[in-house]
């Protein structure tokens, strides 16, 4: 039988899934796999890591740069800024066990954030309890 919540196949005998999902009570108790942050996790983190280190760099340059400080310089750095704390909120759910900061996160890193939303192993450690 297939788990209506992560999709595994399970024996017809199975009374849970891995995931924690009850068959007998279709309610989620505890994982009895703990999975551990996954590879792809650690990847992204890295990925994310530079991306906003190389962006809040481009902006403090824009803005420092020698051309003083326009108001419109001021901005860009503010909206870098409150992107990149954003992103790391976001991640810190995602690690934390939330799907819905995985999701965010593929929509507000697209197109690389496509890497991890098509991910299995971070669908499934969301799902964990």
């Amino acid at each position: 039988m297939k788990c209506p919540r992560c999709g595994l196949l399970n024996p017809d005998s199975a009374q849970r899934c891995d995931c924690g999902y009850d068959f007998e009570s279709k309610t989620v108790k505890g994982a009895y796999f703990k999975q551990k942050l996954p590879r792809e996790f650690r990847t992204y983190l890295v990925l994310l890591l530079v991306s906003n280190v190389l962006v809040g760099l481009a902006a403090l340059w824009e803005v420092l740069g020698g051309r003083g400080f326009a108001s419109r310089d001021v901005r860009k750095l503010g909206a870098t800024v409150v992107w990149s704390g954003l992103v790391w909120w976001l991640y810190a759910q995602l690690v934390r066990k939330k799907n819905w900061a995985r999701l965010a996160l593929v929509l507000l890193t697209f197109p690389a954030g496509l890497l991890l939303g098509l991910s299995r192993e971070a669908r499934l450690y969301c799902l964990q309890k």
